[in-house]
């Protein structure tokens, strides 16, 4: 019920909108900074303009690993032989991309709009080296995430939980995808009413808050 005091106390000042931006970017700190906030986790959407019928969009659950306020972007890692890598990839880069976080609890929720980029070489050498064997084990299947399986029986994954010295050879498949937020949509569903605001950032680093009808 953090989150919710926290949104709540802001209501309640004089001016709520002056501290909604610097409240929005503290509350997805925390939600990267550990695994009981609400928004430690986030729903990511891309568009797969491969599909052989039609462009479609893909949406998935991903850990938010890291937020910068000043730079308006906020990371989550992943397998560079992953569908979203590709659909990233795909077309111009950085690609359009949506995140959604949301507490059932406290009916609180925050969408970002934004451009997504594919991080490797030295910045994603720094995380991998502080990532532990076993969360490393999501970047050593043999075969690529999302490969077709032809037994009744779901993959054996054992063989990916090993030491941290044989863990080195997921390097090759592990990237940071950052994403640059250009606009952010924050909805509260009260009981009480309803409030919902948006915040538009431009380039050079200036803000638009304001609000618009729930």
């Amino acid at each position: 019920m953090e989150l919710q005091s926290a949104f709540d106390g802001l209501l309640h000042s004089d001016q709520p909108l002056s501290g909604l931006d610097d409240l929005i970017w503290q509350s997805l700190r925390d939600g990267a900074d550990s695994s009981d906030h609400p928004w430690n986790l986030g729903a990511f959407s891309t568009i797969d303009s491969a599909h052989p019928q039609f462009p479609r969009p893909e949406c998935r659950k991903v850990v938010l690993r890291h937020a910068d306020q000043q730079r308006r972007t906020i990371d989550f890692y992943t397998d560079v032989r992953s569908d979203k890598i590709r659909q990233l990839n795909s077309g111009h880069s950085p690609a359009l991309a949506c995140w959604l976080f949301y507490e059932a609890t406290t009916k609180i929720q925050l969408r970002l709009d934004g451009m997504a980029e594919v991080i490797d070489g030295e910045q994603a050498d720094e995380v991998w080296k502080q990532t532990a064997a076993d969360s490393r084990a999501s970047y050593l299947s043999i075969d690529p995430p999302g490969e077709r399986v032809n037994d009744p029986l779901p993959p054996s994954t054992a063989d990916r939980f090993v030491t941290q010295e044989v863990s080195e050879r997921g390097r090759k498949n592990f990237r940071i995808v950052r994403t640059t937020v250009r606009h952010a949509d924050w909805l509260y569903l009260r009981r009480q009413g309803h409030v919902r605001s948006m915040i538009d950032y431009d380039a050079s680093g200036a803000i638009d808050a304001f609000w618009v009808v729930p």
